[in-house]
């Protein structure tokens, strides 16, 4: 072949990868010049969620060529689905957008299929900040305090979807446990102050990070109790908390509890949308690595006493596909418990006036 035809040859091909979203690695570096990212979080103001997400925005753009600025929003619904499927179907597929979701996210396809317009394993996963325990913490002055007592007694729990909701449900269902479900909540700051209101009695399903963060006075000055955790492994701080999973009577009921548990290896999972071109799926989940060893970053994360144990993008890929795997009758079964969640209402349509 001669020198011309390699040349044509080689051309062409370059051609092909620019037209398949593939840039250069000077191009690729350039991307981020001047741009801002756009951080939606899929959860009110002022939860885990949202902490999590604003620390780490304040970071992240120093660890991304061009240096990009972040700003953060909220757009909270729906247990973060709303979120996931405008990020799925609507969001610019070029790295401008990211979100935080849920950590229950994963699942809503097996167990919520006719809302969660997605298929979780085509998100571009770009890392988790923390590995962690979900627990549930009651008043200490409420009428029933422990797991045992749950068994005959009535606990009333706040929920605003996700965890907050499925732990306590699946635990009734499978379990034979006694929590009243209150929902409609907007996030786990509105619950705590629900239960300062008197409104209920706890949170069910939350992260043992979260009470840490938002509840420190109350742990001190012991106003509340965990009483339960929901991790295969407890948590070194929590050595005399009871699990859950020890009520489990039989394998059925280990797997069906498993699915749900297993959002806890990506406790706080961030996404962009599926088919970003391979350069800026590098560059975001590098820089996001990057920031998880960030001196500053992780100072700031423990003057706010948020745990720091993070996943790779790659890593929870590898769990998501492993959740799917799940035999169809457990998640069958797990999908008819949560199908008994109470619907949103709708909102009223505004009159048009004569």
């Amino acid at each position: 072949m001669g020198q011309h035809s390699k040349a044509a040859m080689c051309a062409s091909l370059a051609a092909l990868l620019l037209g398949a979203g593939g840039l250069s690695p000077a191009q690729a570096e350039d991307f981020y010049k001047g741009k801002r990212i756009k951080f939606l979080v899929g959860s009110s103001a002022g939860g885990g969620y949202d902490t999590f997400a604003r620390v780490l925005a304040r970071h992240y753009g120093k660890h991304i060529a061009g240096n990009p600025s972040f700003i953060v929003q909220n757009m909270p619904g729906a247990s973060s689905r709303k979120v996931a499927n405008f990020i799925y179907a609507q969001a610019p597929k070029d790295g401008t957008t990211i979100a935080a979701v849920f950590s229950g996210i994963p699942t809503e396809p097996l167990v919520n299929p006719d809302k969660a317009h997605f298929d979780a394993r085509k998100f571009t996963w770009i890392g988790s900040a923390n590995k962690g325990t979900f627990v549930g913490f009651v008043w200490a002055t409420a009428p029933v305090t422990t797991l045992d007592g749950l068994k005959t007694k009535q606990m009333i729990v706040g929920a605003s979807g996700g965890a907050t909701y499925d732990f306590p449900a699946l635990a009734n269902e499978l379990l034979g446990l006694n929590f009243k479900i209150i929902s409609g909540y907007t996030g786990t700051k509105q619950i705590g102050l629900a239960m300062e209101r008197g409104e209920v009695h706890g949170n069910a399903g939350t992260t043992w990070a979260s009470i840490k963060t938002q509840h420190p006075g109350w742990l001190k000055e012991k106003k509340v109790k965990v009483f339960v955790q929901y991790a295969r492994d407890k948590h070194p701080e929590l050595p005399d908390v009871p699990q859950m999973m020890d009520l489990a009577k039989n394998d059925n009921d280990r797997q069906a509890l498993n699915l749900m548990y297993v959002r806890q290896e990506y406790q706080r999972p961030y996404i962009a949308p599926p088919g970003l071109p391979a350069d800026r799926v590098k560059i975001l989940r590098a820089a996001f690595n990057a920031t998880m060893k960030d001196p500053a970053y992780l100072d700031d994360a423990k003057k706010r006493r948020l745990e720091i144990s993070p996943l790779s993008g790659e890593r929870i890929e590898a769990l998501i596909a492993e959740v799917y795997k799940t035999p169809k009758d457990v998640v069958d079964r797990v999908r008819a418990i949560l199908n008994k969640r109470p619907k949103a209402p709708k909102k009223a349509s505004k009159k048009k006036k004569n």
